[in-house]
This record gives C-alpha cells, sequence and structure tokens, in this order.
C-alpha cells in the first residue's frame, strides 16, 4: 500500500500545535482562575487546578474531537456509499466545500489528496456504471439481431422444404434445382453466422493460434477483390483493384485475414447503395497498407467510435440486416493479431477509407 507521506505530516504538524495549543490555554487558565478565585495556596487550591485541568481538557477533546472528527466521519460515509453504489453525492454532502471558490472548508482541508482521491474514484465508478449499462443494452439489442438474422434464413429454408416436399404439387426439375439453392444459399448464410461467433469469442479467449506463413499480399488482395465482385450481393457496385507494387511479401494466416478482409468488403457492399464505388489499394513503403475507399452514404463520428465494438451493428433489429454485427469486430481483432493497425475516417455523403497496415518483410 502506497504511503501518503503528504497526509502524514499534515496530520502531524496538526496535532502538535494542537497540543501546544492545548498546554498553552491549560496554563493560562490555571494560571488565571487560581489567581483571581484562590490568591492563598492550599488543598482548595489544588482541587481547583485539577477541576480546571479536566474542564480545558474535555473542552479541547470537544473542540478538536469536532474539528477532525467530521471530516472523518464524512470519509468513511463517502466509503460507505461508494460500496453501496453511490457514486454521485447528494447536495446535502457537498456543504464540505466554501460556497464562493467551492474550496474545502479548512477543518477538510486536511485531508484534501484522500478526498480528491475519493472524487476520482467515484467519477471511475460512475463511469463504468454508465458503460456496463450502455454495453448491456447493446448487448440485448445484439441478441435480439442475431435472433433474428438466424430465423430469417431458417424460415426460408423451412419454406421450400416445405414446398418440396408437398404432395399437393408436383414440381419439375427447374424448380426443385431452384428451391435446393436457395436452401444452399441460406444455409451457407446460416453457416457463416456461426462462424462468425465462434471466431469472436475464441479471439476473445484467445485460443485461436494464427498459421503464419510467408505470402504475396497483392494476390492475396486480388484474390479477394475478385471473390467479393462475384458475391451476389455486389451485383450493381463497382469493385476495383489497385496496387504500386507487383508484389509484397508479408507474414499472415491465410484463412483469418481473408475472413477479415472479406469482412470489410461485404460491410462496404451492405451498407452502401447500388452504385457506388469501392476501390481497394495497396500501398508499399516502410508497411503494407491496404486501402478500402468507397464514395457511398459515410459514418458518422459518433459511429466511427462504436464501429470496432463486438456488439455495435450499426442498424436496429426493425431494419433490414446482414451478418451478426461482428464482422468489424472480427477484423479489427485479427488485424491486430497480424500485428498491423486498422484506422477509419469518413465524412456523411462522402465516403468511408478503412486503412489497413500490415508488417513488410524485408
Amino acid at each position: 500500500m502506497k504511503v501518503n507521506l503528504r497526509l502524514i505530516f499534515r496530520l502531524a504538524v496538526h496535532t502538535t500545535i494542537s497540543l501546544i495549543l492545548l498546554f498553552l490555554s491549560v496554563s493560562a487558565g490555571l494560571f488565571l482562575i487560581t489567581e483571581l478565585l484562590l490568591p492563598n495556596e492550599g488543598d482548595k487550591q489544588e482541587l481547583a487546578i485539577l477541576i480546571n485541568i479536566f474542564v480545558v481538557f474535555i473542552a479541547f477533546v470537544i473542540v478538536y474531537g469536532w474539528y477532525i472528527g467530521r471530516p472523518i466521519f464524512y470519509i468513511i460515509g463517502r466509503v460507505n456509499r461508494l460500496a453501496e453504489g453511490i457514486y454521485v453525492e447528494p447536495d446535502k454532502y457537498l456543504k464540505i466545500y466554501t460556497k464562493n471558490e467551492m474550496k474545502l472548508k479548512r477543518s477538510y482541508a486536511l485531508f484534501t489528496e484522500l478526498i480528491i482521491q475519493l472524487d476520482t474514484l467515484a467519477n471511475e465508478l460512475e463511469s463504468s456504471k454508465k458503460e456496463r449499462s450502455r454495453l448491456d443494452t447493446m448487448q440485448k439489442e445484439w441478441i435480439a439481431g442475431i435472433s433474428h438474422d438466424l430465423k430469417t434464413p431458417l424460415t426460408y429454408i423451412k419454406g421450400y422444404s416445405s414446398m418440396l416436399i408437398s404432395p399437393q404439387y408436383e414440381w419439375n426439375s427447374e424448380e426443385k434445382i431452384k428451391f435446393a439453392s436457395e436452401i444452399l444459399l441460406k444455409a451457407d448464410h446460416m453457416e457463416e453466422l456461426i462462424g462468425d461467433l465462434n471466431l469472436s469469442f475464441s479471439l476473445d479467449g484467445q485460443k485461436l493460434p494464427l498459421k503464419m506463413e510467408k505470402y504475396d499480399l497483392v494476390e492475396f488482395v486480388r484474390r479477394i477483390v475478385a471473390d467479393a465482385v462475384n458475391d451476389p450481393r455486389a451485383e450493381g457496385f463497382n469493385l476495383s483493384f489497385e496496387t504500386d507494387t507487383p508484389s509484397a511479401e508479408t507474414m499472415l494466416d491465410v484463412k483469418l485475414l481473408q475472413r477479415a478482409l472479406h469482412n470489410l468488403l461485404i460491410n462496404a457492399i451492405l451498407h452502401n447503395p447500388v452504385g457506388t464505388n469501392i476501390q481497394v489499394r495497396i500501398i508499399k513503403t516502410t508497411v503494407l497498407s491496404i486501402m478500402i475507399t468507397d464514395d457511398g452514404t459515410g459514418i458518422s463520428k459518433q459511429d466511427i467510435g462504436r464501429l470496432f465494438n463486438k456488439y455495435y451493428r450499426g442498424t436496429t433489429t426493425d431494419s433490414q440486416s446482414e451478418g451478426t454485427g461482428l464482422g468489424m469486430a472480427i477484423a479489427h481483432q485479427l488485424v491486430l493479431a497480424h500485428g498491423g493497425t486498422i484506422d477509419v475516417t469518413s465524412q456523411i455523403n462522402e465516403g468511408t477509407t478503412i486503412a489497413i497496415t500490415l508488417p513488410i518483410i524485408i
């Protein structure tokens, strides 16, 4: 435990001064009372001296105890209120400050450092309480969204399966293939959702070792962009790929970094209108940079601050949404696991740029 030397010094000085004042008060009191009331020496004079000492001592104890006791009782009460979860002080407890300058009153000033530390702790606990409440709300909304997202493909699968086995109608081969394709598509979507959940929890528990290998980042990203172009959700979007270097080797986990970049590209598609231009560019300097830029709707500053939060979906559960809301959080965790960084800049109605940096192999 850290010793507060300033507080100990103040207490020592304050107690010493008080004892000196007590000694002077007792001496002066004894002298005056004995001289005025009992000028002649004797038993009565000695008794008066003892009574005087007792009265002065009791008076000192009461005055000094009240002077020192009030802030101590306040501190004990403050600790008890913190233990009960009361972090914001009621108005009646703010009387320890002067009205004009909002400084601690003289008797409380002795414990300035301790009171400041209690205020700091209270503020941190209050902020933590609000953050927990916000995360709890986001988690509930996220769970509701996940339930909605899992229920939607299940509804399609159940509906098409019921149609296929219905005895009331004989489906031709083309119709059966169409129904089976839809079932397969929805099953793949569910598999992707469950995969995001498993991956996110694995990353949280640090149970996922990276299988790092040397790889050409240019060719790697080129293939990911090609896959995104062929995704049915990318229809109507203009995806392009550019690089200022023909090759750039780095160490990466092919499967996991592919998931991260795929999540970022699909996120750019899902949250922008059809016709949006999405450019992926690789820049080689002292590091390798992957820039994903679009000219879409943009992201507000408030949303950028929450973009990589695990339970942040960026949409309400009533709106049409794809995915778990974990895509950006997973991408962020995977990039960091590769020793890289990821930053987002955006302007409303002007577009968004996601900048990823990875170490380069020299």
